[in-house]
């Protein structure tokens, strides 16, 4: 199966529900515009991480990471602190769920098998057991296309 681009994802019908819920058509073009990645600003084997801002905890505790500097900065560090851009190099192997029925379908598994996980806690065992090192999923009310890496020695910060 052709990985899935992040501009591709934006136009599943699934995406475009969750953008019309986050609101008008004004705020949702300005998202657009400046919060969700970019394919064309990714260059191979490099992430960025926001060390200010609005938090992390989406799918557990990790790494969280973007392919697209702006898009993470103007993010995750728009709540009025200020953090640092951080960059990172590494290869890590993430499962693909940016397929939102294949992420549903991980969570259920990963709840059934890790029911008594806090945080989300959950997510990190699955996926580091299936032999992975962290997550690829799509949240257009974050950055799109998000990484969260579970097993951090997959990558170095530069």
């Amino acid at each position: 199966m052709k990985r899935l681009t992040a501009e591709t994802l934006l136009q599943l019908k699934e995406t475009k529900q969750r953008l019309e819920e986050y609101g008008d058509e004004y705020l949702i073009r300005n998202k657009i515009k400046k919060d969700l990645a970019k394919s064309k600003n990714y260059k191979d084997r490099i992430f960025f991480h926001a060390s200010g801002g609005i938090g992390e905890n989406g799918v557990g505790v990790g790494l969280y990471l973007g392919k697209d500097k702006n898009a993470i900065d103007n993010f995750y560090n728009s709540d009025g602190t200020f953090g640092e851009i951080e960059k990172y190099i590494g290869a890590p192997r993430f499962i693909d769920l940016v397929n939102y029925e294949d992420f549903d379908e991980f969570e259920k598994i990963a709840k059934q098998n890790y029911p008594n996980e806090e945080n989300n806690n959950h997510f990190k065992k699955l996926v580091l057991k299936k032999g992975f090192d962290g997550i690829r999923y799509y949240d257009p009310i974050a950055t799109g296309e998000e990484f969260v890496l579970f097993n951090i020695n997959k990558v170095k910060q530069i």
